[in-house]
């Protein structure tokens, strides 16, 4: 499966945006700054988007997405479904799509007939989109409400961690899907910021390459993102020392 990443870093830098990724032409995984990258004919494509948590670099391009593509919908009586847990959509109601921090567009252009919707999600239930790709939300540990996605359509599959720290229940998780093809996972700080990873529940090097450990399949491909920017050159060479030689493996 060819996934068009838009971004894929952990905070500001000039090279790219943090988490947003195209699984089709119709559908995004997150929707952080890197959805800039998207063009208008692009962004007009869009119908569904899949949310890992509500962090702010995982959501900040929601409202002004939602905001490019109003004519759109409207004139053709189309909706952007936002797909995530309960709990993330509450706090999307809450604190952005409250008519404070911007406008609550599941109400407009009128409540009957709405630009945006919500699906709840729940963990471990298959979703189908286009009758080619499918999408199953699964736990992991953040500290808020969050999952992965385990993304399957006839040219393989791919895992999303989203953002996650060192626990039984992402490593439970990914072990339940079986075989991956890609297994894509953050890396956010590097070992020497240890204790502010695992309060902020992120991995380094050395707590994803335990985590790795505990796999009983490793994935054919590794690819590693959410690198903190002002650590990105450290994490890099402390992944070359901690992951396993055999293991293929690429920063994003």
């Amino acid at each position: 499966m060819n996934v068009n990443t838009l971004g894929a870093s952990g905070g500001l830098e000039p090279s790219q945006g943090t988490s947003a990724f195209l699984l089709t032409p119709s559908m995004l995984l997150d929707a952080g700054t890197g959805v800039n990258q998207l063009r208008n004919e692009e962004i007009s494509e869009l119908k569904s988007v899949l949310l890992t948590h509500a962090h702010i670099d995982h959501i900040s391009s929601l409202p002004l997405l939602i905001d490019n593509l109003f004519e759109t919908l409207v004139s053709h009586r189309q909706v952007l479904t936002i797909y995530a847990l309960p709990d993330v959509l509450k706090a999307l109601q809450t604190h952005i799509f409250n008519h404070v921090i911007w406008p609550d567009f599941t109400q407009l252009p009128s409540p009957e007939r709405p630009v945006l919707r919500y699906m709840p999600l729940t963990y471990w239930q298959t979703y189908s989109f286009d009758d080619t790709v499918s999408a199953t939300p699964f736990p992991v540990s953040h500290g808020v409400p969050a999952c992965g996605y385990w993304i399957s359509c006839p040219t393989g599959t791919v895992a999303f961690s989203g953002d996650t720290g060192l626990s039984d229940t992402t490593i439970q998780s990914l072990n339940r899907l079986g075989a991956l093809d890609t297994l894509v996972i953050e890396c956010a700080f590097p070992n020497d910021l240890d204790r502010l990873a695992a309060s902020a529940y992120h991995l380094t090097p050395e707590r994803l390459a335990e985590l790795f450990s505990r796999l009983s399949m490793p994935p054919n491909k590794l690819l590693i993102t959410h690198l903190k920017p002002q650590h990105r050159e450290k994490i890099i060479q402390q992944l070359h020392a901690a992951l396993p030689a055999t293991q293929p493996w690429q920063v994003i």
